[in-house]
């Protein structure tokens, strides 16, 4: 009986091999980017790294990504040349259905309490920001997007609240920095 000696690339072509491999990590991670599973936060306001996908619904104390608001747009605009429909923000959630939020003074205020101060009219490049100015209860679809990691978030003290149907999707984080 003849023995039949296999061909073995780990050992063969260790260039090949990593190869492979680096062209099926990229493949992978391609698809896992186009789609959006995966997404890699920049912006100071939440803490920056990579945030995957959740099947969580949106509620208090979560991270979701939407689109800009269109009350958004003008100001994203000004400041880039671009309205940013098909940009995305990625922010906590602090207030949902059934909330009592009043922003018409000099802080954002949540069922009676005072959470941070209101924005100021521009931002630090001079552009005039816009401001949410209203005291109602948030309805069933409604969310209240905030973050207090900088004083100058862009969140919903000046688009107002978001609705459920612009929500993408509830991010976890994977790994941040």
């Amino acid at each position: 009986m003849r023995r039949v000696k296999f061909f073995s690339v780990a050992r063969s072509h260790p260039v090949l091999t990593a190869g492979a491999g680096l062209t099926a990590t990229l493949a992978v991670l391609s698809m896992l980017f186009a789609d959006r599973q995966i997404v890699i936060n920049t912006s100071p306001s939440v803490q920056p790294g990579i945030y995957v996908r959740s099947s969580d619904p949106p509620r208090v104390g979560a991270i979701v990504d939407f689109r800009i608001p269109p009350a958004a747009w003008q100001y994203v605009q000004a400041r880039t040349g671009n309205r940013g429909e098909n940009w995305y923000i990625i922010k906590p959630i602090v207030a949902g259905p059934g909330d009592y939020i009043d922003t018409m003074k000099d802080w954002l205020v949540i069922n009676g309490r005072r959470i941070a101060q209101m924005p100021p009219l521009r931002d630090h490049a001079g552009h005039r920001l816009p401001i949410w100015r209203d005291c109602r209860t948030l309805r069933v679809d409604e969310f209240f997007v905030f973050s207090a990691r900088i004083p100058n978030s862009f969140d919903s003290r000046c688009y107002g609240p978001i609705n459920r149907s612009q929500i993408d999707s509830v991010r976890a984080p994977l790994l941040t920095w």
